[in-house]
Formats: structure tokens, C-alpha cells, sequence
């Protein structure tokens, strides 16, 4: 009875980490998508405004003001600070503004730049939507991953592996590369040094690591991923808090331990020009 329990369990879980699996996808889609519709925003609104592109770096801020504000005309720097922005920024804009080499627009044509200023709002809005899904299903089907590496980075994982069962069975030295496997296969072809992380580059500790700690950190962190995609996937017990703990204490000894950088491999000594003439 507690075996079919447990049999049941399983595929239960496993039908919901393939939600989570699809859920990450549809954000990668919807980046790719924002990106691409934001390039074409600046291009166009640039017609009317250019000096607001260099001005505003921040995407989502650039389709708010395009949005909301629309000609430039309309832009001051106490319409600007009511969207959030700061009062610098915003009287840099409005500035900018007040003197533009751009050309005017007709209602019309703004109209249309502003529906896709507004379709790209949507998009960022429909990502954090989608963020709170994953944070959800995430915390419901892989607890013990999402205790360790957060429920976006767990769901890019899942992705990677394909499920939660096949996260499962890959060894920590496997799910260490998950995501570099173009650079694995290279390494392999021509004998060069294999990646130390994949995916899990993501994880701060990883990334805000010196680069002689990160390999050692990602190993640490691939070993307990390996135990907790086990035991979300083969028993459902939560053990997450004691795994961040002991990964903690094993980062903090990485750190004490490879301190300083390790010392340069001392260059092979060149043979001697008397040498180097008996050869010839």
C-alpha cells in the first residue's frame, strides 16, 4: 500500500514538473519576444524621439513612457517622476524633450507606436505572472530543489534534464554541465579544458565567486541537487533546509580554504641557444 502510495506520488509529480518544464519555456519565449519588439519600439519611436533610446537603458521604462506619455510633447518631468522615474533621470528626458531633433508625428501614427508599447507592457506583465505559476508549482513538485536553487533556476533544470524523474537519475558531475553540453562536446573534440558549470552558473554564489572558487561551488551545489532531485522525485520528504545549510557551510569553507588565487604553473624553461643549434 505505501509503495503504490508512493508509485502514485510519482507520477503525479511527474505530470506537474512538466508544467513548470513548459512554464520556463514560455518565459525564454516571452524574452526573446520582448527583446525583439523592443528593438523594433526604439527603432521606431527613435523617428520621433531619439534621444530618449541613450537616455532610458531599461526596457520595460522605455514602453511605459512611450505608452503613457506618447508625444513628446506630453513629456515633463512631473508626468515622468508619477511613472517612477527618478528625478534625475526624469529631467534629463525632459530636457531632451524640449529639444529634440526629432520629427513630429501625426495622432495616428502615434496611436500604432503606442499599441506596441502597450503589447510589450503585457508581455512583461504576463512573465511575472507566470513567475508566481512557477514559484507555485515549483514549490509543490520539486520542494527541495526549489529550497536550494530558487523555482526559476529549478525549472530551467527540469527543462534541461526534460523531467524531474530524469533530473533524478543524472549524477551530480551531469547536472553540474547542464546546459553546456556544446561546450562539453567541444572540449571533448579537441581535448581542450571542459566547463566547470552550466545552468547553475545562475546561482549567486556561483557568479559573485571569484573565478577559482566557482568550480569548486558548483560542485558542491551540483552534489546536493543531485540528493534533492532524488528524494523530490523518489519519496516527496522535505529536507531542504538542512541541504541549504550544509551547501552553505561547505561555500564558506571553499572560501576560507582557496582564499587567494592559486599560484601561476611556472612556464617550462626554453632550451639554450647552444641547445637549440645541436638539434639543427
Amino acid at each position: 500500500s505505501l509503495e503504490l502510495t508512493r508509485r502514485k506520488l510519482r507520477k503525479e509529480a511527474q505530470k506537474r514538473d512538466l508544467l513548470a518544464v513548459q512554464a520556463i519555456r514560455a518565459i525564454d519565449d516571452i524574452d526573446k519576444t520582448i527583446n525583439l519588439y523592443v528593438s523594433r519600439l526604439r527603432e521606431w519611436y527613435s523617428i520621433h524621439f531619439p534621444e530618449l533610446d541613450e537616455l532610458v537603458k531599461d526596457h520595460h521604462d522605455y514602453a511605459l513612457i512611450v505608452r503613457e506619455l506618447g508625444d513628446r510633447s506630453n513629456i515633463t518631468l512631473e508626468k515622468l517622476k508619477r511613472l517612477g522615474l527618478s528625478e534625475e533621470l526624469a529631467a534629463k528626458i525632459a530636457e531632451a524633450a524640449n529639444k529634440s531633433i526629432g520629427a513630429d508625428l501625426s495622432d495616428f501614427d502615434m496611436e500604432y507606436i503606442k499599441t506596441l508599447a502597450s503589447i510589450i507592457l503585457d508581455l512583461y506583465e504576463l512573465r511575472e505572472t507566470l513567475g508566481d505559476y512557477i514559484d507555485a508549482v515549483m514549490k509543490e513538485v520539486a520542494p527541495n530543489v526549489t529550497a536550494l536553487v530558487g523555482s526559476k533556476l529549478g525549472a530551467r533544470l527540469l527543462s534541461l534534464a526534460g523531467s524531474l524523474e530524469s533530473l533524478a537519475k543524472h549524477p551530480a558531475s551531469t547536472i553540474q554541465v547542464l546546459g553546456a553540453e556544446k561546450a562539453l562536446f567541444r572540449a571533448l573534440r579537441t581535448g581542450g579544458k571542459p566547463p566547470k558549470h552550466g545552468i547553475i552558473f545562475q546561482y549567486p554564489a556561483i557568479h559573485k565567486s571569484p573565478r577559482w572558487q566557482r568550480g569548486k561551488i558548483a560542485r558542491a551545489l551540483a552534489s546536493k541537487l543531485a540528493i534533492a532531485a532524488k528524494i523530490d522525485y523518489y519519496s516527496g520528504r522535505f529536507i531542504g533546509d538542512k541541504l541549504v545549510k550544509e551547501l552553505e557551510e561547505r561555500i564558506d569553507e571553499i572560501k576560507k580554504l582557496y582564499a587567494k588565487p592559486p599560484a601561476k604553473k611556472a612556464e617550462e624553461a626554453k632550451p639554450s641557444r647552444r641547445v637549440r643549434e645541436k638539434k639543427r
